[in-house]
């Protein structure tokens, strides 16, 4: 479990300084900043993959921010934000095929930028079904490896191999990583649906779900995850056997 973190593609150096301290300050971790668009995909293959990707359109190199933007989508499925001053049609129009998740115009505000990585983040993530955009709004945005849980003002991040066990509570349910607990505001069963394409996981009770990379015993009526104790249902064993042979 970490802070989000995002990789600044600016030429400009005051300017990459400048939203460097704001992102910071907002509780973000900032990696970069890179000024041309050519040493992106190098610094993608020498450092993680970033959560968000903030970069400006205009970028000194052979490649522009559009150019850059379309090489990453032929390689990574995460977030562009493109960062601009330049406001025309015809830079809109071209900016826009690459299809990027959020605009941000320069010059811009603490409150722009954190509604705009917020922004960013949900669209990229899995898009809701009919019933649960009409409930109670999901609080969580579900991306390739990683999962983001809003918390007040704050996203947080987990990557999906961190996540233990969640957790049934009522029409909630109780995320479990390494010595923390997040409310997600949706039930398991939709949660659980959401995992479906995460082998790791498994529903082993009407109430529990849990990532089988973590399970370090099984018994008859409880699987162990650490000191805790989680309830198996009958014949799920065999499952969650077979989850860990192929996993």
């Amino acid at each position: 479990m970490e802070k989000p973190y995002i990789l600044v593609v600016e030429d400009d150096p005051i300017i990459a300084a400048d939203l460097q301290d704001r992102l910071e300050e907002l509780g973000y971790g900032v990696l970069g900043p890179v000024a041309a668009g050519e040493d992106v995909l190098a610094y993608f293959e020498q450092h993680p993959s970033p959560d968000v990707v903030i970069m400006d359109i205009q970028l000194e190199g052979e490649w522009d921010g559009i150019e850059t933007a379309r090489r990453i989508r032929e390689r990574h499925e995460l977030p562009i934000v493109f960062l601009t001053s330049n406001s025309d049609d015809a830079t809109f129009k071209k900016a826009k095929a690459v299809n990027p998740q959020a605009f941000l115009s320069k010059p811009f505000r603490g409150r722009d930028l954190i509604h705009t990585i917020e922004l960013a983040i949900q669209q990229s993530a899995q898009a809701p079904k009919a019933e649960e955009a009409a409930s109670e709004p999901d609080n969580s945005y579900l991306l390739n490896d990683r999962l983001f849980i809003k918390v007040k003002d704050r996203m947080i991040r987990l990557f999906f191999k961190d996540i233990r066990w969640v957790e049934a509570d009522d029409y909630y349910c109780k995320v479990h990583v390494a010595g923390k607990t997040f409310l997600v505001s949706k039930t398991l069963k939709k949660f659980s649906e959401d995992l479906a394409v995460r082998p790791e996981f498994v529903r082993v009770h009407r109430s529990y779900m849990v990532n089988v990379q973590h399970v370090e015993e099984i018994g008859e009526a409880h699987l162990h995850i650490g000191n805790d104790k989680i309830p198996l249902s009958r014949n799920m064993g065999e499952e969650v056997l077979a989850k860990l042979k192929n996993s």
